[in-house]
């Protein structure tokens, strides 16, 4: 029945279903086409009706009948109605087509050009391109060169995953399915063989461990939603991230999952990805139901004292009762047996949010490092920055529910330069529990400001409905009332020099003149390192172990920061009695690819580990920016430094 379209093929039906004379004008209405159309249908119709065994037949102001047996009636429904199948399928297969060089190939096309294609009327085209923009919920527009999709990253990745979910059910894939060849091969006709099979291979691997939890039912809708974002991210092209930090970190149990990930793909493909891409599939992964599993029993006693141990340890430093997060405790079991056996394997974690996460939670940062410090002996590992920044984002997060910290962001017109003098000159300023995060204007109307608690600008914001504060770039004494006035709890002193409402009472209980040593001069960091050691070893406020200990951890983890200090640490097992060692040098030296003009040693003891967070929170108010930094420590005798600090 070739050359048969559905509309005369609807008409056969209605032929057959009636066995009266009907007008042409009936049928024109069943249709809605016009009688010209009809006439013309009716004439191709009469062409492929079986000879001398069916006809139409025409009476003048009666109407039209079908002619011949009511089996012979059926027999030819039937090859109809086969046909129709055929022409179905065509017409499907054709709209799949169209739709890959729409979305996939992301081509300009014009109906001439699709008739001329696929050999059929540009009317079909149309129908064609109606249904797509309807299956898909796809914009297309149209412009001299011809139709193309316009829309968001983001809406044309849904539209581009509702058309592999309808390409692959009509080809009754299911999950089971997935991992066979003649679907990959399927697959292959829309996309580069490198990102299926390292999806794929990646989401076998997933569903072997026992680490995490994967819903068999979603199993298949993640893998076209990794399949789309993968192949898109190879075309450089990227899904803004719509949360910020702060709310990102509530989601890390499953970051390293998406990182793992992103970076196998990265290594089958030209594919560059960066940590917003890292972030959106981390949401994917939580969006279809990727959980820990909880650990088996015997695995939890082995490691359930050394973290509750942790969890004490961090409750002393923090002034918090970690102890009674439950939460806490199982996330942490959860992350914890797997991280152990990466440091035992020596396997490498990648973790590209740790320097964002050193500079906007630093207190939590190093708090962990000295509670995870505590155990490194017992565990028999060294814990790098990777996995201590890890770890303190589980108890950052715990420290924002049971402190209910402010969120709050910082803008300017390039989230740069102003925006980092602003970010340090506030910061001080802030209760500890309150998270201060730099973001770009874009940024800022682009994401979620759901949890945004205060908005600090440098230009004018329209439209945002969150409590703003503009403030001048230099940040003047009025800024920081307008700041601090929003904050209860905090003491403004009246002063026009900012360095004097800066005190430091856990500073001054540790530091002493006998350990503050000025205008040295040393080549690089292993001499300066190791003369510090020598003089704490001579007065007996560390181990013979500790000199090795610093240099361990600075063999995994970077101690210096942008602002020209470095602050290298161990752990308090190696620490006799808690002191802070500080140098001045003459010269700056370059230290972990950055040039250092001061060195703050810390020696905490265990006895004293309730002093760290006080400690660490005292040094950050000096260390955070250069300014700071050159008004207590450059050109200063060891006795205007100490007394500057002690006087406070």
């Amino acid at each position: 029945m070739k050359g048969l379209n559905l509309r005369q093929i609807k008409l056969i039906h209605l032929l057959v279903q009636n066995e009266n004379y009907l007008p042409v004008s009936y049928y024109s209405e069943k249709l809605e086409k016009s009688r010209r159309t009809i006439y013309s249908d009716l004439d191709k119709i009469q062409t492929v009706l079986p000879a001398g065994q069916l006809f139409l037949e025409k009476k003048p102001r009666i109407g039209i009948q079908l002619r011949g047996t009511v089996e012979t009636k059926m027999q030819f429904l039937e090859q109809v109605t086969a046909t129709k199948c055929e022409t179905v399928n065509m017409s499907q297969e054709r709209q799949w087509q169209i739709a890959k060089q729409l979305l996939i190939d992301e081509k300009t096309v014009t109906q001439q050009m699709l008739a001329q294609q696929f050999h059929v009327s540009t009317s079909s085209i149309v129908n064609d391109l109606d249904k797509i923009v309807e299956r898909y919920r796809l914009t297309l527009v149209p412009s001299k060169r011809g139709t193309k999709v316009i829309g968001s990253e983001e809406e044309i990745q849904n539209s581009l995953f509702r058309f592999c979910e309808d390409y692959l059910d009509n080809h009754e894939i299911d999950a089971e399915q997935l991992f066979q060849k003649s679907t990959q091969e399927l697959l292959l006709k829309l996309f580069p063989s490198s990102i299926i099979k390292a999806i794929l291979q990646q989401i076998e691997e997933w569903q072997h461990q026992t680490d995490f939890c994967f819903p068999e039912h979603y199993i298949k809708s993640l893998f076209i939603r990794l399949l789309v974002f993968c192949f898109r991210l190879s075309n450089s092209r990227h899904i803004e991230e719509k949360e910020f930090l702060f709310d990102q970190i509530k989601l890390i149990d499953t970051y390293l999952l998406a990182n793992e990930l992103l970076e196998k793909v990265a290594e089958e493909t030209a594919l560059v990805y960066n940590e917003e891409d890292i972030s959106y599939v981390n949401r994917q992964l939580v969006g279809y139901g990727v959980t820990p599993n909880i650990k088996e029993q015997k695995n939890y006693e082995k490691y359930g004292r050394t973290i509750q141990k942790i969890l004490v340890n961090m409750g002393e430093i923090m002034q918090v009762d970690f102890l009674a997060d439950t939460q806490l405790a199982e996330r942490l079991t959860s992350h914890f047996i797997p991280m152990i056996y990466r440091l035992k394997m020596g396997i490498a974690l990648t973790n590209p949010l740790v320097e964002e996460i050193k500079s906007q939670y630093g207190i939590t940062f190093n708090a962990t490092w000295y509670a995870l410090a505590n155990v490194e002996k017992k565990l028999e590992v060294h814990f790098n920055d990777e996995e201590v920044a890890l770890v303190a984002m589980y108890f950052q997060v715990s420290l924002e529910k049971s402190q209910n910290g402010k969120k709050i962001l910082i803008v300017c017109p390039n989230g740069v330069g102003t925006s980092e003098l602003i970010f340090n000159k506030i910061k001080r300023i802030l209760p500890a529990q309150d998270i201060a995060e730099i973001t770009t204007v874009d940024k800022l109307y682009k994401k979620n400001l759901d949890n945004v608690d205060l908005i600090i600008s440098s230009i004018k914001l329209e439209d945002v409905n969150k409590p703003l504060i503009k403030v001048s770039t230099l940040v003047t004494q009025e800024d920081i009332k307008n700041i601090t006035a929003l904050y209860s709890n905090l003491f403004y002193s009246e002063e026009t020099d900012e360095t004097e409402i800066l005190d430091f009472p856990f500073l001054k209980q540790v530091i002493d003149l006998d350990f503050i040593y000025t205008q040295k001069t040393f080549s690089d960091k292993r001499i300066c390192l190791n003369w510090m050691i020598k003089q704490l070893e001579k007065k007996r406020i560390v181990t013979s172990a500790f000199r090795k200990e610093v240099f361990d951890r600075e063999a995994i983890g970077e101690t210096a920061l942008a602002t020209g200090v470095a602050i290298p640490h161990a752990s308090p097992q190696n620490v006799l009695r808690t002191k802070i060692a500080i140098v001045t040098l003459a010269q700056p030296i370059i230290w972990d690819q950055r040039r250092v003009h001061y060195v703050l040693l810390m020696c905490i003891t265990k006895a004293d580990r309730k002093l760290v967070r006080g400690v660490i929170t005292d040094i950050h108010k000096i260390v955070q920016s250069e300014k700071q930094l050159t008004c207590f420590f450059a050109d200063k005798t060891a006795i205007d430094i100490y007394n500057d600090i002690i006087r406070r």
